[in-house]
């Protein structure tokens, strides 16, 4: 993972966010841990006559090893066992065998955040997407001598590379407050996923892309949370409950993407008036994907197969949050976590995470 890449636009935009808060005279107003880090999503709520409108920006990169379970599979495992249907096994007669794997996937999100409280209890909210991906395949060694190639329509096509992207799902709701003391806060997110992303896109010989490089998930999905924070003097801390069910059987190209489950909580610490740090840590449990396309796919490489989706992942969160405490620019918010990989342990075989950045802005008025 180039995360060297990663580096300057993000110390450049901390620092600018710096000066700013530097130039304000902040003895008073917001906070900076007032919100929790950038990568938990529905973690606040807002007064009555309120509203925000904030910015979201999510990078993940995956390379390195193709995993199988816990453990980095070697190409000839990989080649004889990771595009094997569920009723196959490697010396069943026509076996499918793989011929590609992914050696590296980049993701980007673009979000637009935009809540209102018509109460005090009640915070709505609706997030609207952009996504786009981006792939490179590699050949694996010894496909040629196991036949390797397509099945269910394409071909293999050998070490190449693709990338679509488009409008995302749409997520909406409204955040219910629970628990409202000093110190402490709690609220419920019913929060639902509109399929506005397609699940539907091909490449150009008709042929439906890997299931992961669709932009959306195709169904109604329900977004249940529970998130908990509190503070005490220069230090907050915080705890999320959070999922992704389906709500249908399948969607309109015949599969359905896994529900998803995650845990997380968090401390931070003020160190100034405008800045605070976090360490947060995370696991996230996802199922693997049910049903089937209903035209022409490959099965030649792991992502093609739905069984090789989901599993357990666990994450550390190193994280900073800004604010701009007084002055022309107060309240502008801006908040940087990076998301570093502890353990994977997948479904079937996948490519090994690197990490993710995600950038946060927002404004309330």
């Amino acid at each position: 993972m180039s995360r060297q890449r990663l580096t300057t636009p993000v110390l450049a935009i901390a620092c600018t966010i710096s000066v700013n808060a530097a130039l304000a005279d902040g003895s008073s107003g917001p906070t900076p841990d007032g919100h929790a880090p950038a990568g938990v999503m529905v973690d606040h709520m807002h007064k009555a006559g309120e509203w925000m409108v904030a910015y979201r920006y999510n990078y993940s990169e995956n390379g390195g090893d193709i995993l199988n379970g816990t453990n980095a599979a070697a190409d000839h495992d990989i080649v004889e066992n990771a595009c094997l249907f569920p009723s196959q096994t490697p010396t069943t007669p026509g076996a499918n065998t793989c011929a590609t794997a992914p050696d590296r996937m980049k993701m980007n999100m673009h979000m637009l955040d935009i809540m209102y409280a018509p109460t005090d209890g009640v915070t709505l909210m609706v997030m609207p997407m952009w996504m786009s991906h981006d792939m490179n395949m590699r050949e694996l060694e010894g496909a040629d001598d196991h036949g390797g190639g397509g099945h269910g329509g394409g071909h293999s096509g050998g070490a190449h590379g693709h990338g679509p992207s488009g409008f995302g799902d749409t997520q909406f709701g409204a955040l219910v407050k629970l628990l409202d003391s000093p110190g402490q806060k709690m609220h419920a997110g019913i929060m639902f996923s509109a399929p506005t992303g397609s699940v539907d896109l091909k490449n150009d010989e008709g042929v439906f892309n890997h299931y992961h490089m669709q932009i959306g998930s195709g169904t109604w999905d329900f977004l249940p949370s529970f998130t908990y924070t509190g503070n005490a003097g220069s230090m907050s801390w915080g705890a999320q409950l959070s999922g992704i069910i389906r709500m249908e059987d399948k969607n309109s190209s015949g599969y359905l993407l896994g529900n998803k489950f995650e845990a997380t909580a968090w401390a931070g610490y003020r160190l100034t008036n405008w800045l605070s740090a976090s360490l947060r840590v995370i696991h996230t449990d996802q199922d693997a994907i049910t049903g089937h396309y209903d035209g022409a796919h490959m099965h030649a490489s792991p992502p093609d197969l739905q069984r090789n989706y989901g599993g357990q992942y666990w994450d550390i969160g190193f994280g900073v949050n800004m604010v701009v405490p007084d002055g022309a620019l107060k309240g502008h918010r801006l908040s940087v976590e990076w998301l570093e990989p502890v353990k994977d342990n997948v479904n079937g075989y996948q490519l090994e995470r690197d990490g993710t950045l995600v950038v946060n802005w927002s404004k309330a008025f």
